[in-house]
């Protein structure tokens, strides 16, 4: 099997990274193309052993999957220059936020499978939660080589394409979202007079901690937090101060916008 990435941005990277580390295929069975920026594509090449290319006839041709990803202002360069070599077996994966399968289809001319994925950079560490939908012409087969692959790099939830706004927020986004939660709690452990390195440290090994418990618990998120609560412990004293903020209405605005945003790019690149 043939994958060629347009784009090899920190999305991408962690796809095929992902994919190589999970043995699925060989490093030299994977064709990275960028912009411009071939000494990226050199240092790819040479630690991984992927190849790479600016030849678009030689990179399209035997490809059984394209991954698109460029940035979603770029696409419509890339369609124009690649449209001319675009043979029946290639089947498209886009990992470009907010652009709709039939906005790809008419920029690149044809009517071949495409699907849409958000992955997250999880993906490199082979714990990504991804969205998929296909088009129309995705047949039973192809579906089962691309959830394969996806599966490779962690997790897949198939949903309708209109649902992928809500996907690209929760977990497209997600790990900003915690990474950025997690900042603050550093931040607040080091204003309790505790060096920064201990606190990092510390919270770096509570969150692995905390994330494994999850993984190998049946129990609810919910029950896990009672469980750790004691009737006037210390945890509950923190609780009641989390308690005077309306923690459920930021993560809801935080949501709201991200689906929002997704929306606007669809319609921007759609219209």
């Amino acid at each position: 099997m043939k994958l060629v990435f347009y784009g090899a941005g920190n999305m991408a990277q962690a796809i095929f990274k992902g994919i190589i580390n999970s043995k699925k295929l060989k490093s030299h069975d994977i064709y990275l193309t960028n912009k411009s920026n071939e000494e990226a594509l050199k240092n790819f090449a040479e630690e991984l052993g992927v190849e790479y290319s600016y030849d678009d006839e030689k990179l399209l041709q035997d490809a059984d999957y394209v991954f698109l990803g460029s940035k979603p202002y770029d696409f419509e360069k890339v369609a124009q220059r690649i449209q001319p070599f675009i043979s029946e077996n290639n089947r498209f994966i886009s990992i470009m936020a907010g652009l709709p399968i039939n906005y790809i289809q008419e920029q690149l001319q044809v009517e071949n499978p495409i699907a849409r994925i958000m992955p997250n950079t999880n993906a490199q560490v082979g714990h990504s939660v991804t969205g998929i939908s296909f088009s129309g012409n995705f047949g039973p087969k192809s579906k089962e080589e691309v959830i394969d692959l996806v599966n490779a790099f962690g997790s897949v939830i198939e949903v309708n394409e209109d649902h992928l706004h809500q996907v690209t927020a929760i977990t497209g986004s997600g790990p900003a979202f915690l990474y950025h939660v997690f900042e603050q709690y550093v931040k607040a452990g080091t204003d309790l007079g505790l060096g920064k390195d201990q606190v990092e440290e510390s919270i770096k090994n509570l969150i692995i901690g905390t994330s494994k418990m999850i993984e190998r618990s049946d129990l609810s998120m919910e029950q896990l937090r009672k469980n750790i609560t004691s009737k006037g412990g210390t945890t509950q004293a923190g609780l009641n101060a989390l308690s005077q903020h309306d923690i459920e209405a930021i993560f809801k605005d935080c949501l709201n916008a991200a689906v929002q945003r997704s929306v606007e790019l669809s319609k921007n690149e759609d219209n």
